[in-house]
């Protein structure tokens, strides 16, 4: 091979090396960009989830100062222009109207009988076998004396921190799980509304109540709210057994689940919380 076709040979290669090289820098600076980009927006959008939370703190603040809670879950997105396609939904959710699984031990570690029969009734409704509350109590009372066949192996013999924590228990699997949780806190005093609870927990409060009953519950607060916990004793039906639930229903509630999700060019963050009246903040996730 000649000198002129060696100088040709070289001279390709150094080309072709110099365009790898340049569509190399070019790829990663495509790469840096974009997951600055996505950086930047997923920064915005946990800024803007935020603002969303602060926003739902000051509706809050004066909804509580009403004598009663009367709306179960409210949803709304943000109208306001938000700029680069942002987009931001709040939902405040009363956690008052769900059974308190901790509720059923008392804090010095004993048995509150009354909760368990309540838990026991919610998990019959669901047609789930009510001898799983019994596993939960063991789960949850400081003792090691099983109520059950080894209902005490591994047990946490603690208040659970998260309705999450069922899933541990021997017993709970998924299917029964996804049909009992919406039902369930770990939040709150154990009161329930009777303004904003579901049929399900209203059935669950005592062992007369049937579905029927519960039903007439719901009537009566769809045309006016109940403003006292005495006047369940208006419903029919409940004239005696209402008189029994005193203590342990409400018609305000104390704590709140606020969920806000924040979206930016695809980019989303989700912040969670739960919250009681004086907006004391007892969970918070973000994600």
């Amino acid at each position: 091979m000649n000198q002129r076709g060696s100088a040709l040979i070289i001279t390709i290669l150094l080309v072709t090396i110099l365009v790898t090289f340049v569509t190399e820098f070019a790829y990663e600076v495509y790469i840096d960009t974009t997951s600055l980009s996505n950086w930047r927006n997923a920064q915005r959008a946990s800024l803007l989830a935020k603002s969303g939370m602060a926003i739902c703190a000051s509706y809050l603040k004066p909804a509580l100062n009403s004598s009663y809670t009367y709306v179960d879950k409210i949803v709304f997105p943000v109208e306001k222009d938000l700029g680069e396609g942002a987009q931001l939904v709040i939902q405040i959710e009363d956690e008052n109207t769900k059974f308190n699984i901790n509720s059923i031990i008392y804090p010095n570690g004993t048995a509150n009988d009354k909760a368990l029969a309540s838990l026991k009734k919610l998990f019959e409704y669901f047609k789930i076998n009510p001898e799983l509350a019994l596993t939960i109590t063991d789960w949850i009372d400081p003792d090691n004396e099983p109520r059950l066949s080894d209902s005490e192996t591994s047990a946490k013999n603690a208040f659970l921190w998260s309705v999450d924590e069922l899933k541990l228990i021997k017993g709970m699997d998924k299917d029964i799980f996804e049909k009992i949780s919406p039902y369930l806190t770990v939040y709150g005093d154990g009161k329930i509304n009777i303004n904003t609870s579901a049929l399900p927990v209203l059935v669950s409060l005592h062992p007369d109540i049937t579905e029927a009953l519960a039903k007439g519950i719901i009537d009566y607060r769809e045309n006016a709210p109940f403003e006292s916990t005495s006047h369940i004793g208006r419903v029919s039906g409940m004239e005696t057994i209402g008189t029994l639930l005193i203590g342990n229903i409400t018609v305000k509630s104390t704590s709140f689940r606020i969920t806000a999700r924040a979206t930016i060019n695809e980019a989303t963050r989700i912040i969670e919380s739960v919250v009681d009246q004086s907006m004391k903040i007892y969970f918070w996730r973000e994600g």
